[in-house]
């Protein structure tokens, strides 16, 4: 039949091919292309903020009498002499004239309220941070009012600063740290209460 004379022509072609070597093998030659790609990292300037949301500050009645004078202590012995006021006699001292020092001008610093990592262009960029009492404004004043409900007791506050203001990249390993500094008029502060009103803005930009 057809098909038989097909495979033996078919088994004769395979055993002459293995008599003459032919036996078909994996090719042992390759073909190899290679090429070189430069590989960079770019990082831009970057800074990380870290701050506090709110700031509460306590200003305990110890300290509020070290900054008036200290405790006050026994006046010298006073002499007085009384004066008829119908079926009254009245006598007038002067015990609190000129005893207190002012508190219009109190120095007030918080340390390490702020901290930054940053990395900055070499040999000409750094890092800046300022602050202000107004978004976008170098407002160096504010005025905290109490709280309570009609109260017209205020703490002036002026002179906002702060320190380690410019300096270049920490790196994201290190952190700089900073401190806010201003002066508080207390002599209006007639209330123990809350005083608010105040917002304090910390910007920081690295070049």
């Amino acid at each position: 039949m057809k098909f038989t004379k097909i495979l033996r022509t078919t088994a004769l072609a395979a055993s002459l091919a293995a008599v003459l070597g032919l036996a078909a093998a994996p090719s042992a030659m390759a073909d190899t292309a290679t090429g070189n790609t430069t590989f960079k990292v770019i990082l831009q300037p970057t800074t990380l903020l870290y701050y506090y949301g709110e700031i509460d500050l306590t200003i305990p009645s110890s300290a509020l009498v070290t900054l008036a004078g200290g405790a006050p202590a026994a006046l010298k012995a006073l002499a007085l002499t009384g004066a008829a006021l119908g079926n009254a006699v009245t006598a007038t001292a002067s015990a609190s004239s000129g005893l207190a020092p002012s508190l219009n001008n109190v120095k007030l610093t918080m340390s390490n309220v702020w901290a930054v990592r940053s990395i900055t262009t070499p040999g000409v960029g750094k890092t800046t941070v300022s602050v202000s009492f107004a978004s976008g404004t170098a407002t160096p004043t504010a005025t905290l009012t109490g709280a309570t409900a009609g109260s017209t007791a205020t703490i002036g506050l002026s002179n906002l600063a702060t320190t380690n203001g410019s300096f270049t990249g920490t790196g994201f390993g290190s952190a700089q740290s900073g401190n806010v500094s201003m002066t508080m008029d207390l002599s209006n502060a007639s209330t123990a209460d809350s005083y608010q009103g105040a917002v304090i803005y910390i910007t920081a930009t690295s070049t």
